[in-house]
C-alpha cells in the first residue's frame, strides 16, 4: 500500500492510498495527473508510520500539523493505526 500526502495549500493537506504502483497511476490519471503542489509518498504501511511518529519530522513543522493530521486519518482509516 502506497501513502500519499498532497498539499496544495498548508491549510489543506489531503491524504489517500493506492494499493500499488499502478493504481496510484490510475487514481493520478483520473484526477488529472500529477499534481503541481507538493505529493509526498510512503511506498508502505512502515515508512508511513515511521514518518507520522517522528515529530522531529520538518514536513510537521508550524501549520504542517494539519499535514501530519491528515496522514493520522488516513493511517486510521486503513487500520495501519488505532484511534485510541
Amino acid at each position: 500500500m502506497i501513502f500519499v500526502l498532497e498539499l496544495p495549500r498548508p491549510d489543506q493537506p489531503r491524504a489517500w492510498f493506492a494499493f500499488d504502483g499502478a493504481d496510484l497511476q490510475r487514481k493520478l490519471d483520473a484526477s488529472g495527473g500529477v499534481p503541481e503542489h507538493a505529493l509526498h509518498l510512503w511506498p508502505d504501511e512502515a515508512s508511513a508510520m515511521k514518518a507520522f511518529e517522528d515529530l522531529r519530522e520538518p514536513l510537521w513543522q508550524g501549520p504542517g500539523w494539519r499535514a501530519r493530521w491528515a496522514l493520522r486519518e488516513q493511517l486510521i482509516a486503513t487500520e495501519v493505526l488505532a484511534e485510541d
